[in-house]
């Protein structure tokens, strides 16, 4: 695993490799085992990498040249099925001079071009610079799980892992893109390709780009055919097919040549995981738990204690308090880069942090909500479906009620009348009347290009709730999960993989039906059914508490006053965009328990610390968040 950068040069502009060696150093904390730089004066070319070294220790380093240097790579990633694939290289007559899989993706790159890439079964965000062409293509894996950024200058277009590199070019301006405030208002993040920053822009999921001395090419897919036709199975082959599947997905995400550990919650996913992994492993595997102080929804330290106890693991777990937590949330738009609203951001870096004292690798749960059903909206949308007619006549008296968030939002999806409106209902965080009221310009509404994209390549799916899961594994998955857990755990020089959205394995679940997923009140039901064999039906049907954390009742207090007091500061990001009466009355009725704005206020207090950090570049004092005398 690595961090990737780089530029290409406009024909008028000299070639400047102090940039490159800036570039490299902005991302140390992603390879801190090796750089190295390749740079072709001529082109305009070059090229830095920083190495996090998990195969092949001792013979990949990057970038990396094939025989008669006419290919680079610069390579961001984990390739798991790479021995199959250099197998077949080999019968097409390709040698190689590493045990690495970046020159399997090399050689892969040679034999096949851009196609190569729908071959690889694995998580990556690339850069290779074709001589033979005069073109360096970008390229991120099916599921976004690696990001890849870049920015079309006047001078140069530069690219990498992150945005942070991009910006140590000194000459380019931080501004907000105003035009797509109301997007990341709308879903408390940008999807791709877009990000609140002008002109940054990221490689959707499944997608490259091509970069010349004349800038860039527009992104196009590589996936030769995303959705897989909905097959008709019996309910116990799919458990059959299934359970294989993981178990496959599992033994290949547990390639390394350093040690792996498991970040295990409460719930079922990452106990699947772990028991796989026991079976694998000669040794108890390690696993790593975050929690907060006091019960409720948002401490999984005692169910995971009793799953680590069933899997005989090595088991580690912190706890972390408020002043803990908003010391790194003050501090953590630095790291995540976008203004991702999500309140596990904190959590996961200390969790991090403490596994990487001990590991270079963990394996993790994401992706398994997505794609077979496994959230709140999931349910909510089935239902919605089969009742709309009748929560519609009910929204009247649903407003009435005090606080049940999610009922109203209900209540508002199932009042739009076509299922694109819908989907865009259960998204959005504010609704448009709330919108109009909190933009200080009219705010615009419609369908990002990417959501109606995605919705266009469903159009063959039965039902919505299909449709739902086929956009989330590819959007809100990709460009808020996936985006802030690679930022996290890299910052802590820590690689995270996601068996769940192994390329076989999501071939094989996304051609379920629906009813194989989200059965009545049963969320995830293939997966629970097929897990059955391996876990006590205690942890199975445990119920869903997610990365939660005690946010709600903390904006009921001393964080209210907080963000208040951020909001009302003169020069205050949101006293420039956004209605300030209207945000006090958000926060006035939340602390007065007479509704929840939960997401909505944390959305904002994300956007001013992100904008503190990036376009005024002024940072925030941490105790301006966390008061001596805040709650523990």
């Amino acid at each position: 695993m690595c961090g990737i950068a780089g530029f290409v040069n406009k024909s008028v502009n000299a070639f400047d490799e102090s940039l490159l060696h800036r570039m490299a150093a902005a991302i140390t904390h992603r390879g801190p085992d090796g750089e190295g730089y390749f740079c072709d004066r001529e082109n305009g070319v070059g090229l830095a990498n920083r190495r996090l070294s998990i195969i092949d220790i001792a013979g990949g380093s990057q970038p990396m040249l094939n025989d008669d240097e006419s290919l680079c790579i610069n390579y961001n990633g984990e390739i798991y099925n790479f021995r199959e694939l250099r197998t077949q290289l080999e019968s097409k007559g390709r040698v190689f001079n590493t045990g690495s899989d970046t020159e399997v993706v090399l050689r892969a790159y040679e034999t096949y071009g851009i196609e190569a890439f729908a071959k690889l079964n694995g998580i990556f965000g690339l850069a290779i610079y074709d001589k033979r062409r005069n073109v360096v293509v970008l390229a991120r894996d099916p599921f976004g799980v690696k990001p890849v950024y870049y920015f079309e200058g006047p001078n140069k277009t530069l690219f990498g892992s992150e945005i942070k590199s991009i910006f140590t070019d000194h000459s380019l301006e931080r501004a907000v893109d105003i035009d797509l405030l109301d997007e990341f208002i709308t879903f408390r993040y940008n999807p791709s390709p877009n990000t609140l920053f002008r002109g940054v822009k990221k490689l959707a999921p499944g997608h490259c780009v091509e970069i010349t001395a004349n800038g860039c090419s527009g992104q196009s897919s590589y996936v030769p055919e995303a959705l897989p036709a909905v097959q008709e199975i019996s309910e116990r082959d799919a458990i059959e097919q299934y359970r294989e599947l993981l178990r496959s997905a599992v033994r290949r995400q547990m390639v390394s040549d350093v040690p792996i550990g498991l970040f295990l919650s409460g719930g079922v996913d990452s106990a699947a995981i772990g028991k796989l992994m026991s079976d694998e492993s000669p040794m108890p595997i390690k696993t790593y738990t975050v929690g907060f102080p006091g019960k409720g929804d948002f401490n999984e330290l005692d169910d995971a204690r009793k799953t680590a106890e069933m899997l005989g693991s090595e088991h580690h777990e912190i706890t972390i308090d408020a002043k803990r937590y908003l010391d790194f949330f003050a501090r953590s738009f630095a790291v995540i880069e976008e203004p991702i609203a999500e309140t596990s951001v904190s959590a996961l870096y200390y969790l991090s942090q403490r596994a990487s004292e001990d590991v270079k690798v963990v394996l993790a749960g994401q992706g398994a909500d997505e794609p077979l059903g496994g959230y709140h909206r999931h349910l909510g949308v089935a239902f919605i479906e089969k009742y709309r007619p009748l929560i519609a006549a009910a929204s009247p008296l649903v407003k009435m009620l005090p606080r049940n968030d999610r009922a109203k939002q209900a209540a508002y999806v199932a009042s739009q009348k076509d299922e694109i409106g819908r989907l865009m209902a259960v998204y959005s965080i504010f609704r448009p009347d709330q919108k109009e009221e909190l933009i200080r310009d009219a705010s615009r509404n419609d369908v990002p290009a990417r959501l109606a994209g995605l919705y266009h390549e469903t159009r063959k799916l039965p039902d919505l709730l299909g449709k739902m899961m086929y956009v989330d594994a590819r959007m809100s998955l990709a460009d808020d999960l996936l985006l802030f857990n690679d930022k996290v755990t890299m910052a802590t020089s820590l690689e995270m993989r996601v068996p769940f959205l192994d390329l076989e394995l999501m071939r094989f679940v996304e051609s379920l039906p629906s009813d194989l997923k989200v059965r009545g009140s049963v969320r995830k039901y293939i997966h629970k059914r097929a897990v059955e064999a391996w876990l006590p039906a205690e942890i199975v049907h445990r119920k869903k508490r997610g990365f939660q954390t005690p946010m709600d009742e903390w904006l009921q207090r001393d964080l209210a006053v907080s963000a208040k007091n951020l909001f009302d500061e003169t020069g205050s990001a949101c006293r420039r965009y956004f209605n300030l009466d209207f945000i006090d009355r958000l926060i006035g009725e939340h602390q007065r328990r007479r509704e929840n704005h939960q997401r909505r206020i944390y959305a904002l207090l994300c956007f001013e610390l992100w904008h503190r950090q990036w376009i005024d570049r002024r940072p925030l004092d941490p105790e301006k968040l966390a008061p001596k005398a805040y709650p523990k």
